[in-house]
């Protein structure tokens, strides 16, 4: 059995019982839930970009819809549509100077193709993807694709660096018992083992195992949720951008922890 089977099979209702997956971006004092299939990109000034998930599609269609999410301060108060007139760009903010908005891209006149709901909320300047499941930062320079499919060989969401199809981190879980596979199954995953270590997590030490191939790098960490139940992550590049992948792939497992 190859470890792909494994976490195919791992994702059984039997461990935390049915699952309704959802997602939420928070952060910067607001918190949004994007419809699925979902596809953001954080960009390195902070800025979150939503669009279409099957670009291809959306182009063919002609309806391509965007939008924006400009990281400010925290709103003290709701926020509302506002344009100049019917045609100009439509703008959700509480009308605070340099507080967190949101703005529509050209044609659209609300957000309700893109999200399901945008709206103020208690969150640091950071930003974090939250699921059913777990709370986990969203490092700059990574897009964030989801399905919302749990049963899905990548999990229901993954982030993928500078939009790579190839260069990504996957979260495969929760997975307790023998389902978690011990580190001499990692390397069905491809590679030889060169390196293994630990960082501090939000709760407790988190292992990590290193492997490369001539062309790729692999790097797994098992990030306890409690005694019993794990999240493992697969960082995922080519030699070439393996050091910035495990960079960020060591921040993200250091942040996971389970769902407050």
């Amino acid at each position: 059995m190859g470890l792909l089977d494994v976490f195919r099979r791992s994702r059984s209702s039997a461990l935390l019982g049915p699952r309704a997956f959802t997602l939420t971006v928070a952060g910067h004092g607001i918190e949004t839930r994007a419809r699925l299939p979902l596809a953001a990109a954080h960009l390195s000034d902070g800025t979150l970009v939503f669009g279409p998930y099957d670009l291809p599609a959306a182009r063919s269609s002609g309806r391509i819809r965007t939008a924006l999410i400009q990281p400010g301060t925290a709103p003290s108060a709701p926020l509302a549509p506002h344009s100049m007139n019917e045609n100009s760009i439509v703008t959700y903010s509480s009308e605070e100077r340099g507080t967190t908005k949101l703005v529509l891209g050209a044609g659209m006149r609300d957000h309700g193709e893109l999200l399901e709901a945008f709206g103020p909320a208690p969150h640091a300047a950071i930003w974090r993807i939250v699921t059913d499941q777990i709370d986990v930062w969203w490092p700059a320079g990574f897009s964030l694709r989801a399905t919302g499919d749990v049963h899905a060989p990548d999990g229901p969401f993954h982030l993928a660096h500078d939009g790579s199809p190839h260069d990504a981190i996957h979260l495969y879980g929760p997975l307790a018992g023998d389902h978690i596979p011990p580190p001499e199954r990692l390397q069905a995953g491809g590679g030889v083992r060169i390196d293994a270590g630990s960082l501090d997590g939000a709760d407790r030490a988190i292992k990590h195992y290193t492997f490369e191939g001539d062309a790729a790098a692999q790097r797994y960490y098992y990030v306890h949720l409690d005694t019993q139940v794990i999240y493992l992550v697969r960082a995922r590049a080519s030699i070439g951008t393996a050091a910035v992948l495990f960079k960020a792939a060591d921040v993200v497992c250091a942040s996971l922890k389970p769902r407050g």
